[in-house]
């Protein structure tokens, strides 16, 4: 391991690292929901009607943020993984960065069990970048093909879920809320008990392995942008602009279309909402891409975004807090808020948490050059201190 060592805060890539920020932001947004409510369910418990301000929450977050900041998520890592690899065949590079992931997998398994969070990623991220690892020697058509294959293979199980599934399934039932509530408005070792069950059922099933595959084709489709010099400081603006026409062009109709669909089915998906999510979703991602990298050749949005691009260099260590702080504000042992704050409420509660990560961050890193997880990820990695 002689001669490596960890990338210095200078070299990276600011754009990289705002664009992070941006999805660690819109993540929660989306994880909130089931940090303050049912831990399975993705919508609200009333059925729909524009206005109820639930729905109203959910159908803007249906449309722009679910789904597409994970993807952003995911796209981001698969372009990590060639910062850190590089883009030549490099036994030692491969051998850290799998060692990486297995630190990440660990860091997975106190998020979804100490931390109280089933929805952890972590542990996702680790196996499917050991997919990305494997396929990132071919070349970006192969990789993009894949890609395509694994989302076609997704949407084609969601379609057939779909089958089994009626609206009145997407609800808890009142002895199953009353069950969760009495685990997670309990003390401490009660809510252990009950949210590793609920990580370990997630986590060994046959879902898993949709969320790896997920998270692997938007690693390699990152791969592949990272490859045409997307990323790159004098990268051609026209890609972008090609991006974000394309991919809001395709994307917008696509989830307008699926939000119709789940309205006019009592909140419960339906065979198109599910054979659109995949192509929706990638293509809303890319357009949030697009339009995020014009806008970051502004002066005056670099300096506006500038907390962000700080709370996506210490990305890992916000996200891990996330559950923390999560888990003191619902759970019982904490101020017990669980299912009693409304979705706007939620996200008034996500933006507080989000505001104190900003001025967190952006308060670190004037006086220390990696967040505190991201150090003992680091060495883990490199076997001494950064």
């Amino acid at each position: 391991m002689i001669g490596y060592k960890p990338v210095q805060p200078a070299a990276r890539v600011a754009a990289l690292d705002a664009l992070r920020g941006m999805a660690l932001c819109g993540i929660l947004l989306i994880n909130i929901w089931d940090m303050g409510g049912p831990i399975a369910m993705d919508r609200p418990m009333a059925p729909p009607a524009i206005a109820d301000p639930d729905w109203q929450i959910w159908s803007f977050a249906h449309l722009f943020v679910t789904g597409t900041m994970r993807g952003l998520f995911s796209m981001l890592f698969g372009v990590g993984l060639i910062l850190f690899v590089g883009s030549e065949e490099g036994a030692e590079r491969s051998r850290l960065f799998f060692r990486r992931l297995l630190l990440l997998m660990i860091f997975g398994l106190i998020d979804m069990t100490l931390l109280l969070w089933p929805g952890d990623i972590l542990l996702v991220y680790a196996l499917a970048g050991l997919v990305a690892l494997t396929l990132r020697p071919l070349r970006s058509e192969f990789l993009l093909l894949i890609a395509a294959v694994l989302l076609a293979l997704l949407s084609w199980w969601a379609a057939r879920e779909v089958a089994t599934i009626s609206p009145a399934d997407t609800v808890y039932t009142a002895a199953a809320l009353a069950r969760e509530g009495a685990a997670r408005l309990g003390s401490y070792t009660e809510t252990l008990n009950y949210m590793s069950r609920v990580s370990w059922i997630w986590s060994t099933n046959a879902t898993s392995y949709r969320w790896i595959c997920d998270a692997a084709a938007f690693m390699l489709v990152g791969i592949a942008l990272h490859r045409v010099g997307l990323f790159a400081a004098d990268a051609d603006p026209r890609l972008a602009w090609r991006m974000m026409i394309g991919g809001y062009g395709l994307g917008l109709p696509l989830r307008l279309l699926s939000t119709l669909e789940i309205f006019g089915n009592e909140g419960g998906p339906t065979l198109v909402s599910a054979l659109v999510e995949q192509p929706g979703r990638l293509a809303m991602t890319l357009g949030h891409v697009g339009l995020f990298l014009l806008m970051w050749r502004q002066a005056r949005v670099r300096a506006m975004l500038a907390p962000i691009g700080a709370m996506g260099r210490m990305a890992l260590t916000l996200y891990l807090a996330q559950s923390l702080v999560g888990a003191m504000v619902f759970s019982g042992f904490g101020l017990g808020l669980w299912n009693s704050l409304s979705w706007p409420r939620l996200w008034t509660v996500a933006l507080l948490i989000l505001l104190a990560q900003a001025l967190f961050a952006t308060a670190w890193f004037r006086r220390f050059r990696y967040g505190p997880v991201e150090w003992l990820w680091r060495l883990g990695t490199y076997g001494k201190l950064p």
